[in-house]
């Protein structure tokens, strides 16, 4: 899984004119992980509040389409994990895909959710699974895409390959279906950061966590409507584990995307859009969104330290 989701959230968080930098002096999380302070957007309005959780190499950025598409009918917090590439972390106290899980509670606390969909990514889908088993009276509804905790097809073998951006090309190329969205600024981004030998360490112990935390005997304790959507091209996690995840929640309905990788929150995010506000408006009953509206409320940058 080194570089399982070198492309999965690439995009690294940079605020535009009209987002709103905000910092408290608050301590964010009570355990055993020194990472950072507390990062998050929260755009968008709406009664429902759709909490989203990126993959490795990832930023709320990555949710930008959806967050612009919906931000009139739903209000949307977009973390940014505590797993980016920051110089001086201490990297070493990361040892359980648990510490995340707190890092979410955490935001949840903060911004006095009581409950929230929760979406997720990769490494974010397993994440929000664990939430939803520490805290199932927090989450309304599962939304899962390209989901870890089932299988992962490693892409390094476990092992810190020799860093090349010829190497780094071909792993993203095993990782989207469309190999046009390779850009040079892209591979020049992950050549650095995985070229620190520290970070690639922080990002080994991570998909060992993942691979620590198998989550199939589980699975029969979700209990809420859960929305699985999958790239029908995927093949970091293959058709077949959305299969698995479909089979192991009775309450989950599951949707594949035709021409979409790993990603399809990046790859396909018009129709990734469509399909999960129609999953809601029929849980909530209202109906879907037909176009893209402008008139929203300002997205608002937080970092609470």
């Amino acid at each position: 899984m080194l570089f399982s989701e070198s492309i999965l959230l690439f995009k690294r968080v940079r605020p535009n004119h009209n987002e709103i930098d905000r910092q408290t002096s608050q301590d964010y999380f009570n355990g055993d992980m020194t990472l950072t302070s507390l990062r998050y957007i929260d755009a968008g309005q709406g009664e429902t509040t759709i909490v989203l959780l990126h993959g490795l190499f990832g930023s709320p950025e990555n949710w930008r389409v959806m967050i612009d598409q919906l931000g009139d009918r739903y209000r949307f917090i977009a973390l940014q994990l505590p797993i980016d590439h920051i110089p001086g972390r201490n990297k070493s106290d990361f040892e359980c895909i648990g510490q995340l899980t707190e890092y979410v509670k955490a935001v949840f606390d903060e911004v006095g959710l009581e409950k929230a969909v929760l979406c997720g990514n990769s490494l974010g889908g397993q994440v929000a699974l664990d939430f939803y088993l520490e805290y199932p009276e927090q989450v309304s509804h599962l939304i899962l895409t390209g989901s870890a905790g089932l299988f992962e097809r490693s892409l390094s073998g476990g092992r810190r390959p020799k860093v090349c951006r010829a190497m780094i090309r071909e792993q993203i190329a095993e990782i989207l279906y469309d190999e046009a969205a390779i850009k040079d600024e892209l591979i020049d981004e992950v050549y650095t950061m995985l070229s620190d030998r520290g970070y690639s360490r922080f990002l080994l112990r991570i998909a060992k966590a993942t691979r620590n935390l198998n989550m199939s005997d589980q699975l029969a304790r979700i209990a809420i409507p859960t929305l699985i959507i999958w790239g029908a091209n995927d093949r970091i996690t293959p058709p077949f584990v959305a299969d698995q995840f479909h089979k192991g929640i009775d309450t989950s309905q599951l949707v594949f995307i035709d021409h979409c990788g790993h990603a399809p929150p990046l790859e396909q995010p018009e129709e990734f859009t469509r399909i999960m506000d129609e999953f809601l408006s029929k849980s909530d009953g209202s109906a879907p969104a037909e176009a893209a509206q402008t008139d929203q409320q300002t997205p608002q940058v937080y970092e609470t330290r």
